[in-house]
């Protein structure tokens, strides 16, 4: 049995997970991202509305992370016209390795690795419906909204206002489909790997954008055995490329 295999034979124990209370999911992804060096000092974080869309939580939630680790050091808040909430410069981020949240959020590792060959599975699929589909005006349709939800990506400044273009392409390309029955499944597994997202620097996120036009393509040309091809490798880049890797460094491998 591979090992994508071997993850999701295990999906029926993804049933029995607690999952972290929002307040600290938010506070462990942002400490992942600045401990693995993902947001440096001094960047600027998005606002706090911005913020909470990306992390799919509530605004007063990221406000209230955002404020306890502003009192901790992690964090700055500036006022003023070039204000906002930065990374701080002197924080020691040896300090929040330990950081409870973070230690639940590592050890839910093998809940990441399930629902990541889940997605793969799922979407690699649906790439291959999608190419057999192409002409069809629904289709065409979806795959329209598909490369408009990619030049927003494109156009995005930062990782907040990537994630949302970055799911409306996901979800355009699994409607081109047309398995209506399975979108549930794709958006449900989806979004649940979404929660474990941290925030990434644009340069890497722009890479990712580059698989969907690829994806994109090979849809448009036909070509179901390089689109689901594409589709599983783009989805199993995440196995190197999240926390849960040995070495997350923000930078998609070779």
């Amino acid at each position: 049995m591979t090992t994508e295999s071997a993850d999701a034979a295990a999906a029926p124990a993804l049933s029995s997970i607690v999952p972290l209370s929002a307040s600290d999911a938010v506070r462990a992804r942002l400490c992942l991202a600045i401990e693995l060096g993902l947001l440096p000092p001094g960047a600027h974080l998005p606002s706090d509305h911005r913020a909470a869309d990306a992390f799919g939580v509530s605004t007063a939630t990221v406000r209230r992370v955002f404020e306890t680790l502003t009192e901790e050091g992690l964090l700055e808040r500036r006022r003023g016209r070039n204000g906002g909430t930065f990374v701080s410069a002197h924080a020691d981020i040896s300090r929040w390795a330990n950081d409870p949240a973070v230690v639940r959020l590592r050890g839910e590792t093998p809940t990441v690795r399930v629902l990541i060959a889940q997605r793969a599975l799922i979407e690699s699929s649906l790439a291959a419906e999608a190419a057999w589909h192409r002409d069809d005006p629904t289709a065409i349709a979806h795959l329209n909204a598909a490369r408009q939800a990619s030049a927003d990506a494109s156009a995005a400044d930062d990782w907040s206002q990537f994630h949302e273009a970055d799911v409306r392409f996901h979800r355009a390309m699994a409607a081109a489909a047309l398995q209506d029955w399975a979108l549930e499944t794709h958006r449900t597994t989806a979004d649940a790997l979404y929660g474990y997202f941290v925030p990434y620097p644009i340069e890497y996120l722009r890479g990712s954008n580059d698989e969907h036009l690829a994806i994109l393509a090979a849809v448009e040309a036909g070509d179901a055995e390089r689109a689901a091809a594409l589709a599983r490798e783009h989805v199993l880049e995440l196995r190197a490329s999240m926390f849960i890797s040995a070495r997350p460094s923000g930078i998609r491998s070779s």
